[in-house]
Protein backbone atom coordinates (compact mmCIF):
# COMPACT_ATOMS: atom_id res chain seq x y z
CA UNK A 1 0.00 0.00 0.00
CA UNK A 2 1.67 3.47 -0.91
CA UNK A 3 0.62 6.96 0.20
CA UNK A 4 -1.44 7.52 -2.28
CA UNK A 5 -4.25 4.65 -1.86
CA UNK A 6 -4.30 5.30 1.65
CA UNK A 7 -7.81 6.75 3.53
CA UNK A 8 -7.63 9.69 5.39
CA UNK A 9 -8.09 8.04 8.49
CA UNK A 10 -4.74 5.60 7.71
CA UNK A 11 -2.88 8.43 6.90
CA UNK A 12 -3.67 10.52 10.18
CA UNK A 13 -2.68 7.20 12.34
CA UNK A 14 1.05 6.94 10.04
CA UNK A 15 1.10 10.98 10.66
CA UNK A 16 0.70 10.48 14.28
CA UNK A 17 3.01 7.51 15.22
CA UNK A 18 5.82 9.26 12.71
CA UNK A 19 5.21 12.52 14.86
CA UNK A 20 5.40 10.81 18.18
CA UNK A 21 8.68 9.25 17.06
CA UNK A 22 9.90 12.56 15.77
CA UNK A 23 9.37 14.02 18.96
CA UNK A 24 11.18 11.42 20.83
CA UNK A 25 14.15 12.10 18.67
CA UNK A 26 13.37 15.94 19.59
CA UNK A 27 13.67 15.03 23.17
CA UNK A 28 17.10 13.15 23.29
CA UNK A 29 18.26 16.74 21.61
CA UNK A 30 17.27 18.79 24.28
CA UNK A 31 18.84 16.13 26.85
CA UNK A 32 22.34 15.99 24.91
CA UNK A 33 22.49 19.94 24.63
CA UNK A 34 21.62 20.27 28.02
CA UNK A 35 18.46 22.25 27.48
CA UNK A 36 16.39 20.37 29.55
CA UNK A 37 15.89 23.81 31.92
CA UNK A 38 16.25 26.14 28.72
CA UNK A 39 12.95 27.53 30.21
CA UNK A 40 12.81 27.15 33.99
CA UNK A 41 9.16 27.39 34.23
CA UNK A 42 6.06 25.71 32.62
CA UNK A 43 3.97 25.65 30.38
CA UNK A 44 6.02 29.07 29.40
CA UNK A 45 9.30 30.24 28.69
CA UNK A 46 10.67 32.78 31.71
CA UNK A 47 6.65 33.69 31.52
CA UNK A 48 6.56 34.22 28.00
CA UNK A 49 4.98 32.47 25.09
CA UNK A 50 8.00 33.26 22.99
CA UNK A 51 11.41 32.40 24.22
CA UNK A 52 14.10 34.28 24.38
CA UNK A 53 16.78 33.93 21.41
CA UNK A 54 18.85 31.46 23.47
CA UNK A 55 20.15 28.48 21.90
CA UNK A 56 18.64 26.47 25.20
CA UNK A 57 15.66 27.54 25.72
CA UNK A 58 14.62 27.74 21.87
CA UNK A 59 15.52 23.92 21.98
CA UNK A 60 13.67 23.48 24.90
CA UNK A 61 10.15 25.15 23.35
CA UNK A 62 10.91 23.42 20.28
CA UNK A 63 9.91 20.39 22.06
CA UNK A 64 7.48 21.60 23.68
CA UNK A 65 6.13 23.13 20.71
CA UNK A 66 5.83 19.60 19.20
CA UNK A 67 4.69 17.97 22.13
CA UNK A 68 1.54 20.28 21.54
CA UNK A 69 0.80 19.22 17.84
CA UNK A 70 1.34 16.43 18.72
CA UNK A 71 -0.91 15.87 21.45
CA UNK A 72 -3.65 17.40 19.25
CA UNK A 73 -2.92 14.61 16.28
CA UNK A 74 -3.14 12.01 19.41
CA UNK A 75 -6.40 13.88 20.82
CA UNK A 76 -7.69 13.60 16.56
CA UNK A 77 -6.65 9.77 16.27
CA UNK A 78 -8.74 9.37 19.47
CA UNK A 79 -11.69 11.14 18.16
CA UNK A 80 -11.76 9.70 14.34
CA UNK A 81 -11.18 6.36 15.94
CA UNK A 82 -14.44 6.62 18.40
CA UNK A 83 -16.63 8.53 15.84
CA UNK A 84 -16.02 6.85 12.63
CA UNK A 85 -14.24 3.31 13.80
CA UNK A 86 -16.09 2.71 16.63
CA UNK A 87 -16.47 -1.26 15.83
CA UNK A 88 -12.86 -1.85 15.35
CA UNK A 89 -12.71 -2.79 19.37
CA UNK A 90 -9.09 -3.26 19.96
CA UNK A 91 -7.95 0.29 17.78
CA UNK A 92 -10.94 1.88 20.12
CA UNK A 93 -9.81 0.45 23.38
CA UNK A 94 -5.91 2.04 22.44
CA UNK A 95 -7.39 5.18 21.63
CA UNK A 96 -9.47 5.68 24.71
CA UNK A 97 -6.10 3.92 26.70
CA UNK A 98 -4.09 6.73 24.81
CA UNK A 99 -5.53 10.07 25.99
CA UNK A 100 -4.92 9.69 29.81
CA UNK A 101 -1.04 8.47 28.66
CA UNK A 102 -0.53 11.49 26.88
CA UNK A 103 -1.94 14.12 29.74
CA UNK A 104 0.40 11.82 32.34
CA UNK A 105 3.22 11.97 29.73
CA UNK A 106 2.69 15.97 29.71
CA UNK A 107 2.55 16.29 33.45
CA UNK A 108 6.11 13.72 33.65
CA UNK A 109 7.26 16.93 31.39
CA UNK A 110 6.21 19.43 33.61
CA UNK A 111 7.77 17.63 36.71
CA UNK A 112 11.12 17.20 35.12
CA UNK A 113 11.27 21.02 34.37
CA UNK A 114 10.29 21.63 38.31
CA UNK A 115 12.46 19.40 39.60
CA UNK A 116 15.74 19.99 37.55
CA UNK A 117 15.85 16.74 35.78
CA UNK A 118 16.20 14.02 38.29
CA UNK A 119 17.27 11.12 36.30
CA UNK A 120 14.49 8.58 37.38
CA UNK A 121 12.05 10.62 35.99
CA UNK A 122 13.68 11.07 32.78
CA UNK A 123 13.44 7.04 32.43
CA UNK A 124 9.77 6.83 33.39
CA UNK A 125 9.12 9.78 30.72
CA UNK A 126 10.68 8.17 28.20
CA UNK A 127 9.08 4.87 29.17
CA UNK A 128 5.79 6.47 28.95
CA UNK A 129 6.91 7.79 25.86
CA UNK A 130 7.72 4.07 24.13
CA UNK A 131 4.22 2.86 25.47
CA UNK A 132 2.31 5.89 23.73
CA UNK A 133 4.62 5.04 20.49
CA UNK A 134 3.69 1.43 20.76
CA UNK A 135 -0.01 2.03 21.35
CA UNK A 136 -0.16 4.59 17.88
CA UNK A 137 1.68 2.27 15.73
CA UNK A 138 -0.79 -0.50 16.68
CA UNK A 139 -3.46 2.05 15.90
CA UNK A 140 -1.68 2.65 12.83
CA UNK A 141 -1.49 -0.63 12.00
CA UNK A 142 -4.92 -1.89 12.91
CA UNK A 143 -5.95 1.03 10.29
CA UNK A 144 -3.78 -0.11 7.39
CA UNK A 145 -4.88 -4.23 7.84
CA UNK A 146 -8.26 -2.53 8.16
CA UNK A 147 -11.76 -4.30 9.94
CA UNK A 148 -11.32 -7.44 7.85
CA UNK A 149 -7.86 -8.58 9.35
CA UNK A 150 -7.96 -12.08 10.79
CA UNK A 151 -6.15 -13.15 13.90
CA UNK A 152 -3.67 -16.29 12.90
CA UNK A 153 -4.66 -18.92 14.90
CA UNK A 154 -1.66 -20.95 14.47
CA UNK A 155 0.97 -22.58 17.87
CA UNK A 156 4.20 -22.00 15.94
CA UNK A 157 3.47 -18.45 14.96
CA UNK A 158 2.21 -18.16 18.49
CA UNK A 159 5.68 -19.00 19.78
CA UNK A 160 7.84 -16.97 17.75
CA UNK A 161 5.08 -14.36 18.81
CA UNK A 162 6.38 -14.84 22.13
CA UNK A 163 9.70 -14.65 21.81
CA UNK A 164 8.91 -11.45 19.80
CA UNK A 165 6.88 -10.21 23.05
CA UNK A 166 9.78 -11.06 24.96
CA UNK A 167 12.29 -8.60 22.54
CA UNK A 168 10.29 -6.09 22.98
CA UNK A 169 10.42 -5.90 26.60
CA UNK A 170 14.38 -5.95 26.51
CA UNK A 171 14.54 -3.33 24.12
CA UNK A 172 12.23 -1.04 26.13
CA UNK A 173 14.67 -1.88 29.32
CA UNK A 174 17.66 -1.07 27.40
CA UNK A 175 16.04 1.85 26.32
CA UNK A 176 14.83 2.87 30.02
CA UNK A 177 18.75 1.77 31.22
CA UNK A 178 20.16 4.41 28.50
CA UNK A 179 18.05 6.50 29.44
CA UNK A 180 18.76 6.55 33.05
CA UNK A 181 22.40 6.51 32.20
CA UNK A 182 22.16 9.58 30.23
CA UNK A 183 20.06 11.75 33.02
CA UNK A 184 22.71 10.56 35.97
CA UNK A 185 25.58 12.26 33.62
CA UNK A 186 27.01 8.38 33.37
CA UNK A 187 26.93 8.55 29.48
CA UNK A 188 29.96 10.26 29.46
CA UNK A 189 31.49 8.33 32.68
CA UNK A 190 33.93 5.80 29.65
CA UNK A 191 35.92 7.48 27.26
CA UNK A 192 36.91 4.34 25.23
CA UNK A 193 35.14 1.79 23.60
CA UNK A 194 34.23 -1.51 23.30
CA UNK A 195 36.56 -1.61 26.95
CA UNK A 196 36.06 1.39 28.95
CA UNK A 197 39.21 3.57 30.28
CA UNK A 198 37.73 4.53 33.65
CA UNK A 199 36.46 1.61 34.52
CA UNK A 200 37.80 -1.83 33.20
CA UNK A 201 36.31 -4.58 34.83
CA UNK A 202 32.34 -4.20 34.92
CA UNK A 203 31.05 -3.36 38.89
CA UNK A 204 34.30 -3.27 40.29
CA UNK A 205 36.47 -0.52 38.50
CA UNK A 206 35.80 2.68 38.76
CA UNK A 207 32.76 4.02 40.50
CA UNK A 208 29.07 4.52 40.52
CA UNK A 209 28.83 6.53 37.22
CA UNK A 210 30.57 3.54 35.08
CA UNK A 211 28.80 0.54 36.69
CA UNK A 212 25.57 2.56 35.56
CA UNK A 213 27.63 2.60 31.84
CA UNK A 214 28.56 -0.80 32.35
CA UNK A 215 24.90 -1.59 33.05
CA UNK A 216 23.86 0.03 29.67
CA UNK A 217 26.67 -1.63 27.59
CA UNK A 218 25.10 -5.43 29.28
CA UNK A 219 21.84 -4.93 28.56
CA UNK A 220 22.61 -3.84 24.81
CA UNK A 221 23.98 -6.95 24.57
CA UNK A 222 21.22 -8.90 26.04
CA UNK A 223 18.71 -6.44 23.49
CA UNK A 224 21.39 -8.12 20.46
CA UNK A 225 20.44 -11.99 21.74
CA UNK A 226 16.76 -11.33 21.71
CA UNK A 227 16.38 -10.08 18.55
CA UNK A 228 18.92 -12.30 17.18
CA UNK A 229 17.43 -15.30 18.66
CA UNK A 230 13.77 -13.70 17.11
CA UNK A 231 14.93 -13.33 13.53
CA UNK A 232 16.46 -17.13 13.92
CA UNK A 233 12.92 -18.29 15.34
CA UNK A 234 11.09 -16.20 12.54
CA UNK A 235 13.18 -17.71 9.74
CA UNK A 236 12.74 -21.03 10.58
CA UNK A 237 9.42 -21.75 10.53
CA UNK A 238 7.34 -23.99 8.70
CA UNK A 239 4.85 -21.84 7.33
CA UNK A 240 6.96 -18.75 5.54
CA UNK A 241 5.77 -15.39 6.23
CA UNK A 242 7.90 -13.00 4.22
CA UNK A 243 6.84 -9.90 5.51
CA UNK A 244 7.32 -11.10 9.51
CA UNK A 245 11.26 -12.26 7.83
CA UNK A 246 12.15 -9.31 6.27
CA UNK A 247 10.71 -6.93 8.90
CA UNK A 248 12.52 -9.17 11.92
CA UNK A 249 15.29 -9.27 9.62
CA UNK A 250 14.89 -4.95 9.33
CA UNK A 251 14.88 -5.27 13.06
CA UNK A 252 17.90 -6.98 13.41
CA UNK A 253 20.22 -4.73 11.21
CA UNK A 254 19.27 -1.47 12.63
CA UNK A 255 20.15 -2.76 16.17
CA UNK A 256 23.49 -3.44 14.57
CA UNK A 257 23.49 0.12 13.59
CA UNK A 258 22.21 1.13 16.95
CA UNK A 259 25.28 -0.59 18.17
CA UNK A 260 27.84 1.26 15.80
CA UNK A 261 25.82 4.49 16.50
CA UNK A 262 26.44 4.04 20.56
CA UNK A 263 30.15 3.45 19.64
CA UNK A 264 30.47 6.26 17.46
CA UNK A 265 28.86 8.26 21.25
CA UNK A 266 31.86 7.45 22.30
CA UNK A 267 34.64 7.92 19.60
CA UNK A 268 33.31 11.10 18.32
CA UNK A 269 33.51 12.83 21.54
CA UNK A 270 29.92 12.94 22.29
CA UNK A 271 28.68 14.80 19.59
CA UNK A 272 25.02 15.75 19.75
CA UNK A 273 23.86 14.47 16.82
CA UNK A 274 24.85 11.45 17.32
CA UNK A 275 23.57 11.53 21.11
CA UNK A 276 20.14 12.49 18.88
CA UNK A 277 20.25 9.41 16.59
CA UNK A 278 21.31 6.79 19.29
CA UNK A 279 17.91 7.51 20.62
CA UNK A 280 15.71 8.07 17.86
CA UNK A 281 16.99 4.69 16.08
CA UNK A 282 16.28 2.94 19.19
CA UNK A 283 12.88 4.02 19.70
CA UNK A 284 12.26 2.80 15.65
CA UNK A 285 13.59 -0.63 16.65
CA UNK A 286 11.26 -0.29 18.99
CA UNK A 287 7.98 0.40 17.15
CA UNK A 288 9.19 -1.99 14.41
CA UNK A 289 9.13 -4.59 17.15
CA UNK A 290 5.84 -3.88 18.11
CA UNK A 291 4.50 -4.09 14.58
CA UNK A 292 6.39 -6.73 13.86
CA UNK A 293 3.77 -8.81 16.82
CA UNK A 294 0.98 -7.07 15.40
CA UNK A 295 1.80 -8.44 11.73
CA UNK A 296 2.69 -11.77 12.82
CA UNK A 297 -0.84 -11.94 14.79
CA UNK A 298 -3.06 -10.67 11.70
CA UNK A 299 -2.97 -10.58 8.07
CA UNK A 300 -6.28 -9.52 5.62
CA UNK A 301 -9.30 -12.12 5.60
CA UNK A 302 -9.36 -13.03 2.16
CA UNK A 303 -12.66 -12.72 0.22
CA UNK A 304 -12.67 -15.85 -1.25
CA UNK A 305 -16.52 -15.64 -2.58
CA UNK A 306 -15.62 -11.85 -4.04
CA UNK A 307 -12.25 -13.59 -5.33
CA UNK A 308 -14.08 -16.59 -6.53
CA UNK A 309 -16.26 -14.90 -8.70
CA UNK A 310 -13.80 -12.63 -10.19
CA UNK A 311 -11.72 -15.66 -11.05
CA UNK A 312 -15.06 -16.70 -13.12
CA UNK A 313 -15.46 -13.82 -15.07
CA UNK A 314 -11.56 -13.28 -15.91
CA UNK A 315 -10.82 -14.49 -19.31
CA UNK A 316 -7.99 -17.03 -18.22
CA UNK A 317 -10.85 -18.96 -16.63
CA UNK A 318 -13.23 -18.82 -19.44
CA UNK A 319 -12.13 -21.80 -22.55
CA UNK A 320 -13.84 -19.88 -24.86
CA UNK A 321 -12.37 -16.02 -24.41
Amino acid sequence: MNIGSMTGYQRLTVLTAVATLVLIGVGALVRTTGSGLGCPDWPFCYGQIIPPAEKMAIIEYSHRTLAMVVGFLIMGTAWVTLRHHSDDRPARTLAIISLPLLFLQAWFGKVIVERELPAEVVMIHLGTALALLAMLAVIAAFSVLGPARRRVESSERASVLRIAHIAAIVLAGVLMVGAYTVGSDAGVACTTWPSCAEGAVPFVDGGRLQHIHWLHRITVVAGLAAIGVLAMAATNMRERTPILERAVWAALALYGVQIAIGALNILSGFAELVLVAHLAVGSAIWALLVLIIVVGRFELEIDRTAYSADTLRSPAADPGA
